[in-house]
């Protein structure tokens, strides 16, 4: 029984079309399990998410929201990474509406401070956490993020998703690029 060249070409045409769908069918399916040989984020993934209580801030509402928790004296490094989070932010281009910078902080900043912050970006959103709540939390998500030998004080950087749950941990040696790496990754994947 030999095949006609028209039903060779109907069989080809039918294994082009249909090849794609059986092997998205079979990759979804529990008989094959599809794993990617690794991960894509550059930052410590936090896992599972932890929920901060952060307060309603009206210019951060339904936003992905890069925090940076600052210390009560900002020195020199402190200021470099509050201008690497404004570079972030910029080079973000169209995305720039989708996520927000937050600097939080335990106490209120003094007033010089602050406005040196503002001087560096004025749309640094600034929050106080005066119970603590978010600051314990974010305390527990060093601790359980940093390995053996990483000081777990050493990460003041973390990418929130817009329902306020850390999902990303940077310590102060990462790289904005890889923050914003990832920033861009979340958000194109998102749909926000």
């Amino acid at each position: 029984m030999s095949l006609s060249r028209q039903q060779i070409t109907l069989i080809g045409i039918f294994a082009l079309f249909m090849g794609p769908v059986i092997l998205v069918m079979m990759m979804r399916s529990s008989w094959w399990q599809y794993q990617p040989a690794g991960q894509k984020n550059l930052g410590q993934l936090v896992q599972p998410p932890i929920h901060l209580p952060l307060s309603q801030a009206q210019n951060i509402d339904n936003k992905w929201l890069i925090l940076y928790v600052l210390d009560r004296s900002c020195d020199q490094p402190c200021f470099d990474q509050v201008t690497s989070l404004r570079q972030i932010h910029r080079a973000a281009g169209r995305n720039r509406g989708k996520f927000a910078i937050v600097l939080l902080s335990k106490a209120d900043p003094e007033p010089s401070l602050r406005s040196s912050l503002e001087s560096i970006y004025p749309d640094f959103q600034f929050l106080t956490d005066t119970n603590a709540m978010a600051l314990s939390k974010l305390e527990t998500v060093n601790v359980d993020v940093a390995g053996p030998r990483d000081d777990s004080s050493s990460i003041h950087t973390y990418i929130l998703d817009p329902m306020r749950n850390v999902i990303l941990a940077y310590g102060l040696s990462a790289n904005p690029n890889d923050i914003h790496k990832d920033l861009t990754r979340l958000l194109k994947w998102s749909d926000q």
